[in-house]
């Protein structure tokens, strides 16, 4: 741990990494178990499907909300894989590991996660209306595909993390070569 690093910062950076933890592990017990709730529940898809999607004909039979299910676990894994990169960030910060590889490692697969992520959420979404609808008659199944700004900034972020992971894992070298000559 560097001595640039003062005491009471390296505090609030361990406090601060603990309650991102805290949050991580609570996403990963919503976002883990929500397509399962909601996927199994056909009064809600029907509701989501037409509310939402704007579905007026569409089958929530199980098979149907299996497949919606199957769907919806490309985003879901996606998300996952993030947040278990999020909890392993800050888990090297909560030890005192700021300018090291191992951060820069897993801040590298965070935003790969959310470039991944950008893509994985319309994919899915597409995926889970095509679901409702195959068992429709031949012209009334639809296949949509959808683009909103929260994509948009998903991968911006992505990119803006994977940016920072490089400039992170020049520092840590940096520091260790620093290190060296001690």
């Amino acid at each position: 741990m560097p001595d640039s690093f003062s005491a009471d910062g390296l505090r609030r950076i361990r406090r601060l990494a603990w309650i991102v933890r805290l949050l991580s592990l609570l996403g990963v017990v919503v976002i883990g178990t929500l397509p399962f709730i909601f996927w199994a529940q056909p009064d809600w898809v029907a509701e989501v499907a037409t509310r939402t999607w704007h579905l007026s004909k569409l089958q929530i039979d199980l098979g149907s909300r299996l497949w919606g299910l199957a769907a919806s676990l490309l985003p879901t894994s996606v998300s996952l894989f993030a947040l278990w990169q999020m909890w392993a960030l800050f888990g090297c910060f909560a030890q005192g590991e700021l300018l090291a590889r191992r951060p820069a490692l897993h801040l590298r697969r965070l935003g790969l996660g959310l470039c991944a992520l950008a893509a994985a959420q319309p994919l899915g979404q597409t995926l889970g209306i095509l679901a409702v609808t195959w068992g429709n008659p031949k012209g009334e199944r639809q296949l949509w595909l959808g683009l909103s700004s929260d994509h948009y900034l998903a991968l911006l972020f992505g990119l803006l993390l994977l940016a920072l992971a490089q400039v992170l894992s020049e520092a840590a070298r940096v520091a260790d070569e620093n290190a060296e000559f001690v």
